[in-house]
């Protein structure tokens, strides 16, 4: 089954997620299909790149598949999983890419949205951050991205909540770039953007992403950090709050967290 659809113009590439019967989650399929898309518009000297759903979905993306996440008290949001892959070669891209948003974006999509170098969204949209629904211990990477790209007392917000932020509030966090009121008004300025800036100089532009990802990394952190930062994660992940929360998910139920 075609999970992602890609589509060259010029110096342009529009990458259109297409699973919308599992909500477009990103499981590792898809992820490594969007990587791989990535990397071949880099090969072929592309100057940007827009991320989207199919036209009229009302779930952009459901986040990571949760059918994929393990009980064995293994950790799947490691360095060298699918998700953090896709968002480290997002950041390396000499080009800029563009998440063009309509409907909900939740858990890893919302991750995925933030990494992105522009957002065009419609005024509909709405993101979501909700790990803690499913008790499952977001990777640090992962929360950098949040405190980085949002007022620090707002990503503690949608990570204590999971509550959804609108896509106007989003806008006024800096986060969204453009808000439009249709579909077809997102296609064009998603392409608007998308041309302008593969009319202007590439190597430029491709230094100046450099800098700024350079600049936004989060800052090294200390061995004995990185170890207590690891240690609270794989506490959480061989809870029995972790294995609820999945439970619950499969059982279409509420679940009951106990803290243990």
């Amino acid at each position: 089954m075609t999970l992602l659809r890609t589509e060259t113009a010029g110096h342009v590439t529009t990458l259109t997620i297409a699973n919308d019967r599992q909500r477009n989650a990103l499981s590792s399929a898809l992820l490594n299909e969007l990587t791989a898309a990535i990397l071949s518009a880099e090969a072929v000297s592309v100057r940007a790149l827009i991320i989207r759903a199919e036209p009229g979905v009302s779930t952009w993306s459901a986040g990571h598949d949760i059918t994929e996440l393990p009980s064995d008290g293994t950790d799947p949001l490691t360095w060298t999983n699918p998700l953090e892959n896709l968002f480290r070669t997002i950041r390396r891209t000499p080009f800029p890419v563009i998440a063009a948003v309509e409907g909900g974006v939740w858990g890893g999509a919302c991750d995925l949205v933030l990494t992105c170098d522009l957002v065009v969204a419609m005024r509909t949209a709405s993101f979501a951050i909700t790990p803690a629904k499913l008790g499952v211990p977001y990777n640090t990477a992962g929360v950098a991205h949040f405190v980085s790209g949002l007022p620090l007392n707002i990503a503690k917000e949608m990570f204590f909540t999971a509550n959804p932020l609108t896509a106007e509030q989003m806008a006024g966090f800096g986060v969204v770039n453009r808000l439009v009121a249709s579909e077809p008004e997102l296609t064009s300025e998603a392409g608007v953007l998308a041309t302008r800036i593969a009319s202007l100089a590439p190597l430029a532009i491709a230094a100046i992403k450099a800098e700024m990802t350079a600049l936004t990394d989060a800052s090294p952190l200390t061995s004995s950090t990185f170890e207590h930062l690891t240690s609270r994660r794989n506490l959480a992940w061989r809870s029995a709050d972790y294995l609820e929360g999945i439970a619950a998910f499969a059982e279409r139920r509420s679940p009951n967290f106990t803290g243990a």
